[in-house]
């Protein structure tokens, strides 16, 4: 008998479905305090590919261009088609330049893993917590290029892992990798996320699976 990975009791909660938190002013008042910091200085780059521009912070984000205005605890993309950045792009961005502002600079590469090789990442990432990946492999079961073309739409590149393989550059030197295999006649459809072993220096891991949830999200929609 066929076994099946993708039953409903595996798949993972969905956060935006939180009506708690949905809105920008609900994320860390610290943390965008240490923004509105940041603005503070002369408009230009304060660190890789991270600028301000007047009293906001510009930067990277999947192919788009993130603003962030700590006055108006407000994010947006300025370039590129699609939805408007979720609480889960603000948590993981926040997170981010946070890091930043207190070291610089990303850690060095370490090398790829998956969300299980994190430290304590095999009992975090288990029943609701469980990666999102299982809902790209749901939706691409038998559509292995149309997962390929939904990773362009928001900066991915082929790359040679899985049946089926997308990179995206989420901010420079931060990579995640998505790799679907295609269900057959004798197993279903499996996704697994791949990234650097410093992410984990970067977010915590309730952060790296909101990351999880925000790469699916941007799968799941076209862009």
């Amino acid at each position: 008998m066929k076994q099946s990975g993708l039953d409903k009791d595996v798949l993972p909660v969905d956060p935006e479905e939180n009506r708690q938190y949905t809105r920008f002013d609900q994320l860390n008042p610290e943390w965008w305090r240490r923004l509105a910091n940041l603005t503070a200085a002369p408009d230009g780059l304060i660190f890789d590919q991270v600028r301000v521009v007047g009293a906001a912070l510009e930067m990277p984000w999947f192919n788009r261009v993130l603003r962030l205005e700590p006055e108006n605890l407000s994010l947006t993309y300025l370039t590129g088609r699609g939805p408007q950045p979720t609480y889960q792009d603000g948590l993981a961005a926040l997170v981010l330049l946070n890091y930043l502002a207190a070291h610089r600079c990303l850690p060095a590469p370490m090398g790829l893993l998956t969300e299980h090789h994190l430290v304590g990442g095999t009992t975090f990432f288990r029943g609701p917590h469980v990666m999102a990946a299982v809902r790209v492999a749901r939706h691409y079961s038998r559509a292995g290029d149309r997962f390929l073309e939904s990773g362009r739409n928001w900066g991915g590149e082929p790359a040679a892992y899985g049946e089926y393989g997308i990179s995206f550059r989420i901010f420079p030197g931060i990579e995640w990798i998505v790799a679907l295999w295609e269900e057959d006649e004798e197993f279903p459809a499996r996704a697994q996320y791949l990234f650097d072993k410093n992410l984990e220096k970067i977010f915590p891991l309730d952060v790296i699976w909101a990351l999880g949830n925000v790469v699916a999200a941007k799968m799941l929609n076209s862009g």
